[in-house]
């Protein structure tokens, strides 16, 4: 980047951490994977889940969305990971239960199998696609998320 910061390489433009993605009002936007602690109090016995699982993500991380606003804040866990079939990057709807002993995460609105450890930095695929999901919700402008669209 320029003195201005202007993107004059295409390398400054996409996001070496998840740390890297929210570019403007880091006051109000933070982007964290979460600790062992957070995934703790996210914990639930899902061996015996109802549903039938959706898909097996591995490379996976939970991704702490916090977001503080005009005097309230609000947090919100999701499974991000890459598809094991497709090998697609993939950020689920919010994360309601883990599991680790039985690798499922019970989300919102399916049920996931993890393999595999935690990544600690996904890869620019996967950062890639956090920027899109961002944009894809209208926060991506805002918070001077990279434009990444498909």
């Amino acid at each position: 980047m320029d003195e201005q910061g202007n993107v004059t390489n295409l390398r400054d433009f996409i996001p070496k951490s998840v740390d890297d993605i929210i570019r403007a009002h880091r006051d109000e936007c933070q982007l964290t994977w979460a600790t062992s602690e957070e995934l703790e109090r996210r914990k639930g016995d899902l061996q015996n889940a109802d549903r039938a699982v959706r898909s097996t993500l591995c490379n996976w991380n939970v991704l702490m969305f916090r977001l503080i606003r005009q005097g309230w804040a609000m947090s919100a866990h999701f499974l991000v990971g890459t598809v094991q079939d497709s090998r697609q990057p993939w950020v689920t709807s919010a994360v309601e239960a883990v599991d680790l002993g039985a690798g499922l995460v019970k989300t919102k609105n399916s049920l996931y199998r993890i393999v595999g450890p935690r990544d600690p930095e996904p890869d620019m695929h996967t950062l890639i696609h956090i920027c899109v999901w961002l944009h894809s919700r209208g926060l991506g402008p805002y918070f001077g998320v990279p434009g990444f669209f498909y």
